[in-house]
């Protein structure tokens, strides 16, 4: 926690009266919520950012798309617009955003859009695509006016939940007792090999309840890089390159190039980040190779920039994937 940040103590006893305030009012029937006629799933979180939520949508689409038509509903952060819009070939990050741009990228048989009122926009999916079996939200879990048939709750094992507190001290959207309601608690960007006690620690510390299924799972990156050429990575790192990063918590990627002993330079924007003119001439004018995200490449595509390689990352569960796997099979065909 940053030290200045305790000044704020006063407006975080506002922010939490406001936040089981309006819990309340929902949970008391004051104001309505939707239930989608199909099985919705969510994925969120309950701090702020950087827990491995697009990579979690990403590897479930990986999963399920073969045999679901499934629908991916996200806010679209960092976008130009507003209300709802469908992620076609023809949409920009700058239009629907960066994360949902790349989820239709890879996932082309699966529909994907973007609104700031999820009720509405399910309504409207369910219209333009109605053999949709089931929907995918990318960070809905604080939309309280839906009702999702199943929830996902993330935390890094970095920043658990459990040693931060509430904005604005803090970076928890919810008292943590809140991550209590969904149905699985995923701890992300573990270390490859993590002892059971260090489970048990973590399983404890986190308020998991018996009725919740807790998993560890951590980020493993492709072999390779993508560019004008598919090259192997070890066989990329070998020259001096930048890498460009606009995403909340680069640390893990700097690890994994760390640990290969790559030479490169970090340029380092804020999450979502929209490049201005400056900065894309700047980036024109380098003279080494460029390593970005996937999630970055969406945003760099319209400026069809030269030697951009691009580095995947997937998701790995370090034990229990197949009974992780029953848990979302039976709420699809709920």
């Amino acid at each position: 926690m940053v030290a200045w940040r305790k000044v704020l103590f006063p407006f975080q006893i506002v922010f939490a009266a406001a936040v089981l305030l309006r819990k309340s009012l929902y949970n008391n029937g004051f104001f309505s919520r939707y239930s989608a006629p199909v099985p919705v799933i969510a994925v969120g979180n309950i701090s702020t950012g950087g827990t491995g939520k697009t990579p979690m949508v990403d590897y479930l689409l990986t999963k399920f798309s073969k045999k679901y038509q499934l629908g991916v509903l996200s806010r679209g952060y960092g976008r130009s617009t507003k209300g709802y819009v469908a992620v076609t070939a023809n949409a920009t990050a700058d239009l629907v955003g960066d994360e949902p741009k790349m989820l239709a990228q890879k996932h082309p048989n699966v529909a994907v859009s973007v609104c700031e009122h999820r009720p509405n926009a399910l309504v409207k999916m369910l219209q333009d695509y109605p053999k949709t079996d089931a929907f995918f939200l990318d960070d809905a879990l604080q939309h309280l006016r839906l009702k999702p048939a199943f929830k996902m709750v993330l935390t890094t094992f970095q920043n658990p939940w459990f040693s931060d507190v509430l904005l604005p001290v803090g970076n928890l959207r919810e008292p943590a007792s809140a991550a209590q309601q969904a149905d699985v608690v995923i701890v992300t960007k573990c270390p490859a090999s993590l002892s059971d006690k260090t489970k048990k620690t973590y399983a404890s510390k986190l308020g998991v309840l018996p009725t919740q299924q807790l998993f560890f799972t951590t980020l493993e990156y492709d072999k390779n890089v993508r560019g004008a050429a598919e090259l192997d990575i070890d066989e990329f790192i070998k020259t001096p390159f930048v890498l460009l990063t606009g995403i909340a918590n680069p640390s893990t990627l700097c690890a994994f190039l760390d640990d290969k002993n790559a030479t490169y330079t970090h340029q380092s924007f804020p999450d979502h980040h929209n490049f201005t003119a400056a900065e894309i001439a700047a980036l024109r004018n380098l003279n080494q190779p460029i390593l970005t995200t996937e999630k970055d490449a969406a945003r760099l595509a319209p400026h069809k920039l030269a030697h951009v390689y691009t580095l995947g990352v997937g998701v790995r569960f370090l034990e229990g994937e197949e009974k992780f796997l029953e848990a979302v099979q039976t709420a699809l065909v709920v």
